[in-house]
């Protein structure tokens, strides 16, 4: 990958832009001085809440996965449709939105009740070695530290119930200083402390060693999502917890308050796909993020450079196979497609609406393209030979004869017997 370490707009932090000298994701994805932060009103999640015709179309795919569970359809057998709601009933429960920010699940204040020992004294490295044993404990798959770079907070949030977009403020920018502790105004703008500078970036796999993932774009995929996003819910609620028992701030989030994937590649848990998916160099795109935003200091590492950039230029193998052309066959660009992608960042754009249109042709979130990906394996040694060479090898044809190779060995294809899935005997 060609990084350009140059210095850009809007830093991380008011006094301290990159000091440690780490690669940062708006290096490694050239982000432009003419960037501004992202509206979370222009993510087709949102749009399919406010924008009439997005919400019209989106009411279809519960339709459909209606019709296809009646019809007997492989994927969408009582088992899956079982699946599905089950996992989402604990996120009804647990009133957690993947994309509203401060439900009781995701709340920005708490009434916990810090140590009475007071917070620890601790180094940032035993402060990270001691999350990520509590995030493990919690139930987190992988978890990463990052510093906090404003450009990939939101500008505004999007509130389901107004439908109307607020500002997201700092405690040093003019008129919100007074303010020390994470806050919601009257008139609806949020306020982050300035002093909140890490992030805690924690994966939660689906498809628990690639099973069920051979079957998108099915209702037993989605269920497995589903499940991900339930199991994410107390963690991240947990993990909150426990830094705020530390005498700490936090602010735990889904896909709500700030884009999501470029703070997985800062805390270098993995790089952006052509598919427009998070890669991470061990589970691929199975995986659901989410994030807390704290003010206690954490070792950092910086963006970490798998070769996905270069993988994914030979590979293609998610082009395709994606139903309506969403995913895009050529260079990665600066230019959006469309309001729902960002300008000013050199990446692949995803077609947003064509994605919807299909989920809603075939009942479910698909996920094809996770299934196509070559970077969707089990978790088996033999995988790390060919990653160890496309992370230190960007040759072109030693690319393309892994592509190559993944395709003889069959990876990829569709499962239609969903039945393997459940009647595997695991002990």
């Amino acid at each position: 990958m060609n990084l350009k370490l140059r210095r850009h707009a809007n830093p991380p932090s008011q006094d301290d832009s990159n000091t440690k000298g780490h690669v940062t994701a708006a290096e490694m994805y050239d982000v432009q001085d003419s960037y501004v932060r992202f509206n979370q009103r222009d993510h087709m999640g949102s749009q399919m809440v406010w924008e009439p015709r997005a919400e019209s179309e989106r009411a279809k795919l519960k339709i459909k996965q209606r019709q296809l569970a009646e019809k007997g359809r492989a994927g969408f057998e009582a088992t899956a449709w079982s699946l599905e709601y089950a996992a989402d009933s604990l996120l009804s429960l647990m009133d957690f939105s993947k994309n509203q920010p401060d439900t009781r699940a995701t709340a920005w204040q708490t009434k916990l009740e810090p140590a009475p020992t007071g917070r620890p004294k601790t180094s940032a490295k035993e402060a990270s070695q001691i999350l990520r044993k509590a995030a493990h404990l919690f139930g987190a798959d992988q978890v990463g530290f990052a510093e906090l770079d404003r450009r990939w907070v939101y500008s505004h949030y999007f509130d389901a119930e107004t439908k109307k977009d607020y500002p997201i403020k700092f405690s040093d920018e003019p008129g919100y200083q007074q303010y020390d502790q994470p806050i919601r105004l009257e008139d609806g703008t949020r306020v982050i402390p300035k002093e909140m500078r890490y992030v805690v970036v924690v994966l939660h796999e689906w498809g628990k060693d690639l099973d069920g993932t051979e079957h998108a774009p099915s209702l037993l995929t989605e269920g497995l999502s589903t499940l991900a996003y339930a199991r994410m819910a107390p963690t991240l609620w947990m993990l909150a917890e426990f830094i705020r028992g530390l005498g700490y701030q936090a602010i735990p989030a889904a896909n709500d308050t700030a884009l999501s994937i470029p703070l997985a590649v800062d805390a270098g848990l993995g790089q952006l796909g052509r598919h427009g998916l998070l890669i991470n160099s061990k589970v691929g795109s199975r995986c659901r993020i989410s994030k807390i935003f704290t003010d206690l200091p954490l070792e950092t590492i910086g963006a970490v450079d798998f070769g996905i950039t270069e993988f994914c230029n030979a590979c293609q193998k998610c082009v395709p196979k994606c139903g309506t052309g969403a995913i895009t066959k050529g260079d990665r660009s600066l230019e959006p497609l469309d309001e729902s992608n960002a300008t000013g960042v050199l990446s692949w754009k995803v077609d947003a609406k064509k994605c919807m249109t299909f989920q809603n042709r075939v009942g479910t979130t698909c996920s094809t393209c996770v299934r196509q990906c070559a970077w969707t394996k089990p978790p088996r040694r033999i995988y790390a030979i060919p990653r160890f060479f496309i992370k230190n090898f960007r040759w072109r044809w030693l690319n393309k004869s892994w592509v190559w190779l993944d395709d003889r060995m069959g990876n990829g294809k569709f499962d239609k017997n969903t039945d393997a899935f459940w009647m595997e005997s695991k002990r």
